[in-house]
């Protein structure tokens, strides 16, 4: 159509990584972050900041979407991830208020909130993760919230991908111009694979 196009790159030095991959570009809705106004939103990409080292988008992607300015890029830390797209723990769903939008974030503090009122209801030997290939961490036998709540373990890599979860909330707060009634907490559960990165249990926010 005469309002579409596209720009085709190919990078002649760097090797593509993960980060590389559609899921690594999101938009937020539009939104006036401290007197400026961005009608188009903003672009968010993940990265390995704020480490020094780590998986980054490929500079010739990433120095296009700088370079486009009108939806100046945003940039989050999603490196702690195996796949390290930002799609996996932010989305925007619409409302209908004066907002127009609210943020979804993942939130592993969310599942073990749920998770323990749950346990309190009497609901602790509910079967979870039913039908899935791959049981969570040492499991071998049918899995129940009473045995997710129990593993210290997985609460412990929970914690860290909470924190690294924290982190972009704080960014994204901040380059969005939101406050934490923008926010909706996903309750997602993780748990980290043999190189330390976090792979989820639940279907990611999109």
């Amino acid at each position: 159509g005469p309002d579409f196009g596209y720009v085709h790159k190919e990078p002649l030095f760097e090797a593509v990584a993960s980060l590389d991959s559609f899921g690594n570009v999101e938009v937020s809705p539009p939104v006036s972050v401290a007197g400026r106004e961005y009608p188009l939103g903003r672009i968010l990409i993940g990265s390995s900041f704020p480490a020094s080292a780590g998986r980054r988008m490929t500079r010739l992607v990433r120095d296009f979407l700088y370079a486009q300015r009108v939806q100046a890029p945003v940039e989050l830390y999603s490196d702690w991830l195996a796949v390290g797209n930002v799609n996996e723990f932010v989305t925007f769903v619409p409302t209908s208020d004066k907002k127009r939008f609210r943020m979804l974030l993942a939130s592993p503090a969310a599942c073990y909130r749920l998770f323990r009122e749950k346990q309190k209801e009497g609901q602790g030997e509910a079967t979870m993760f039913k039908g899935k290939g791959t049981q969570p961490g040492p499991y071998t036998k049918r899995v129940t919230i009473n045995k997710v709540l129990s593993n210290e373990v997985l609460a412990q890599q929970n914690q860290y991908v909470q924190r690294c979860i924290d982190w972009n909330r704080d960014i994204l707060k901040k380059e969005l111009g939101l406050l934490e009634e923008d926010i909706i907490d996903l309750p997602a559960l993780f748990k980290l694979d043999k190189q330390g990165k976090a792979v989820p249990y639940f279907p990611n926010t999109v």
